[in-house]
């Protein structure tokens, strides 16, 4: 019986805490995925096309290791877009990309 009430216990617990996993299946404890944030492009089209680009990743545990990824796809679309580029930012999150 007190394993009974423990594993409900544990169970009830893990229900308030949302558990392990976002709503898309990614894990809350890794980054997921990699979008540009912000754009200076001086075209609505090309700020519009900038704004829309997301990767999803292999589930980074370590932050630094997500953004040095973030960076290398964010820096080969700039590559490939544009010949002369312009400012972006972006960040690394936990669920996929939408």
């Amino acid at each position: 019986m007190k394993r009974l009430v423990t594993a409900l216990a544990t169970t009830f617990i893990l229900a308030a805490c949302g558990g392990s996993e976002n709503s898309d299946g990614s894990k809350k404890s890794t980054y997921s995925s990699c979008s540009i944030t912000k754009s200076e492009a001086l075209f609505a089209g090309d700020l519009a096309n900038d704004l829309k680009q997301c990767w999803d990743g292999v589930n980074y545990e370590e932050q630094n290791l997500a953004l040095k990824w973030c960076q290398q796809k964010v820096s080969a679309y700039m590559d490939s877009a544009y010949i002369v580029g312009h400012s972006i930012e972006f960040e690394v999150a936990s669920t996929n990309c939408p």
